[in-house]
């Protein structure tokens, strides 16, 4: 006799993510805007008028890029609340953020630690 151990699928999560696990993560899945690029994890990201993704330079954050997304990528996943580790976040142009740019992630519910507190 045979034995149905019941597994339906499995799921496989490799490689770094943006977001920790101290506290259940939020994560939507958004449509690129063409022509911004590859996105990296860690990217703050913004939500044009079309609300679609594209790389922060300001105002209202709409999360940060969980997964490493190409250039040739319709969708990205992204973290849209909860913590982030702080050693990956970067604003448009590669650099990371500053105090500002952390209190405006922190109002938008994504709660990137301090320096010191690395993951």
């Amino acid at each position: 006799m045979t034995m149905n151990n019941g597994v339906l699928g499995r799921c496989h999560f490799g490689g770094e993510r943006a977001h920790t696990t101290d506290h259940p993560p939020v994560i939507f899945h958004g449509t690129r805007k063409a022509g911004t690029g590859a996105f990296a994890v860690g990217l703050v990201l913004a939500l044009d008028d079309a609300g679609e993704l594209l790389p922060w330079t300001g105002g209202a954050p709409a999360g940060v890029c969980d997964e490493p997304c190409p250039e040739d990528s319709a969708a990205c996943p992204y973290l849209a609340h909860g913590p982030a580790k702080a050693r990956l976040l970067t604003k448009a142009g590669g650099a990371p953020p500053d105090e500002a740019d952390r209190a405006a992630l922190r109002a938008a519910g994504i709660c990137p630690p301090q320096p010191q507190d690395e993951y």
